[in-house]
């Protein structure tokens, strides 16, 4: 777990103590702009009644605009907290605000408005000054105070980065987001950081169909006021892609992450919709009415299944299921019955990022580009190996945004994204065999013999690494290697299969620590959970 005192000198004046947002009076908005206003309040538990208090004073929601009417009429102003959307009017050259207080009424906004904080043409919460002219009988915006961290240099949020090893960091940043990290696997957090990606990596696309009440949608819809969530209901293309009539940007356009929530329940019956967005997917740009857009929008497909055995995506819903050349743009597969259910035990109590910080920190990541030098499968397509790169840069920016990381973690991570790929590659061939034949699976890698180990290890070691043999472990692939740390060796494994290691006292951040009289039963344990866990790549024959 990360210290408090820590994570303060890392990141001064953005820790909030997280077990402050557990109150139920916050549930009616999002999380950012609770988190944004207990940290401007203090970000201690005197902030908690604070923001409490303010929230019953200036936060009515929509169903209030009758009150707000009479308020205006009365006294010709009214400060509220609200989410505030600014429409451009061409024809008439003017901007005019929404809000859901207001219900359908809108709102007069000086043109500069868009200027000083371009995101209310995407939307923006925030305080808003309302001002009511009788002789006019219009309602104007007067002041906007926007609830949103500025980050106009990345240099101080890498900085910060580099005060953390990469475990306290993965922690760090889960508890961030809301997910307790204790008692989470190394590939149960990966995973989680995976529903990240979109966030930090533009143009990719991800599906994940798994049990209800695992927070697919949690992480997102709750770190960025970026991401829109679709639930449901019928979808067209001027909703997604663009308006002809009212020459309007839908939503792909307009957020950097947009979330098919409920997809079986999703309406996806107009097949231009689809020629549309596997255009867009395939692309990162799509053309209506005459126009060609480019966008770098993610796109993330989320619904319940029961059967985790492929195909998966046959819980797809009509217009989308069985279709390959949809199928074949998604970027990767999450296996969503590998999360546990939200339950408040896996709710971050600590300190950790203000999450509108965050959210600023991955908007600044996002455009910049990552990446290692890796060896793909020669029987990869240029989709694989697209979707491949953009899952490896994606991992690469929220683990080590500073750029520095270990070779070795980049091999790691690299099998992950292969797994994601693979699994599409796996819906693709038991729905299309022909067009998408099985996949040789790679030779495993060259393990050394207990012999050439022994004459490579520290001499104390003799002994433990003996009863492993004995015990029927196979030899590791690799034996003593050098472990990196902020660009400097810091020490030395003593084996490894696949990424797992055996590390001497002290590096327990880079494998399991053992020493000399270490039992044989929990290196075994050790062992066999790693191959549980550990990804086959490759594979694609639906075995």
């Amino acid at each position: 777990m990360v210290v408090l005192e820590k994570a303060e000198r890392a990141f001064p004046g953005h820790i909030l103590d997280k077990s402050l947002i557990q109150e139920e009076v916050f549930y009616r908005i999002p999380r950012y702009v609770v988190e944004y206003l207990l940290a401007r309040m203090g970000g201690q538990r005197e902030a908690v009644e604070k923001v409490r208090k303010l929230l019953e004073e200036r936060y009515l929601g929509p169903g209030h605009e009758q009150w707000i009417k009479d308020q205006l009429l009365r006294t010709g102003r009214f400060v509220l907290i609200d989410r505030l959307e600014v429409q451009v009017d061409l024809q008439t050259g003017s901007y005019r605000g929404r809000i859901p207080s207001l219900g359908e009424h809108l709102l007069e906004v000086r043109p500069r408005l868009a200027e000083e904080h371009p995101g209310v043409l995407y939307g923006m919460w925030g305080t808003l000054e309302l001002l009511y002219d009788p002789a006019t009988r219009k309602v104007r915006l007067g002041q906007f105070v926007p609830f949103e961290a500025h980050l106009k240099d990345l240099e101080p949020f890498q900085r910060g980065r580099q005060a953390f090893s990469e475990e306290e960091w993965t922690d760090f940043l889960l508890g961030s987001v809301g997910i307790n990290p204790e008692g989470l696997s190394e590939r149960l957090k990966l995973l989680y950081l995976a529903r990240l990606a979109p966030l930090v990596e533009p143009n990719l696309h991800y599906l994940e169909l798994g049990p209800r009440q695992t927070g697919k949608t949690y992480l997102l819809r709750n770190t960025s006021a970026e991401a829109f969530v679709v639930s449901g209901g019928k979808v067209s293309p001027a909703v997604l892609f663009y308006n002809q009539l009212t020459r309007r940007p839908g939503l792909v356009p307009t957020y950097e992450v947009v979330i098919f929530d409920e997809i079986a329940h999703t309406a996806w019956e107009d097949p231009s919709v689809i020629s549309i967005l596997k255009d867009y997917m395939e692309s990162g740009q799509f053309s209506r009415g005459g126009r060609t857009l480019a966008t770098e929008a993610s796109l993330v497909f989320l619904g319940n299944a029961d059967d985790p055995t492929p195909p998966v995506t046959r819980a797809l819903p009509n217009g989308l299921r069985g279709d390959t050349a949809f199928l074949d743009r998604i970027h990767g597969i999450l296996p969503g019955h590998e999360f546990p259910k939200i339950t408040p035990e896996r709710l971050y109590q600590g300190p950790a990022l203000v999450v509108d910080y965050l959210a600023a920190a991955l908007r600044r990541l996002r455009p910049l580009a990552f990446s290692a030098e890796v060896s793909l499968p020669s029987s990869y397509t240029q989709r694989d190996i697209r979707a491949v790169r953009k899952w490896l840069s994606a991992l690469l920016k929220l683990l080590y945004p500073h750029r520095v990381w270990p070779e070795e973690r980049v091999k790691g991570l690299l099998e992950f994204a292969l797994e994601l790929r693979e699994r599409v590659y796996e819906e693709l061939h038991r729905l299309n065999p022909d067009e998408f034949p099985p996949r040789k699976p790679q030779a495993p890698p060259p393990r050394l013999d207990w012999a050439e180990l022994q004459a490579l290890l520290p001499a104390e070691y003799t002994g433990l690494f003996q009863a492993l043999q004995e015990a029927g472990l196979p030899p590791p692939e690799e034996g003593p290697e050098d472990l990196m740390a902020e660009g400097r060796v810091i020490g030395q494994s003593l084996a490894r299969w696949g990424q797992k290691r055996l590390v001497p006292p002290g590096l327990g951040a880079h494998g399991l620590e053992v020493h000399p009289e270490t039992p044989v039963e929990k290196i075994q344990n050790y062992y066999q959970i790693s191959l549980e866990v550990t990804p086959i790549v490759g594979l694609g024959n639906g075995s």
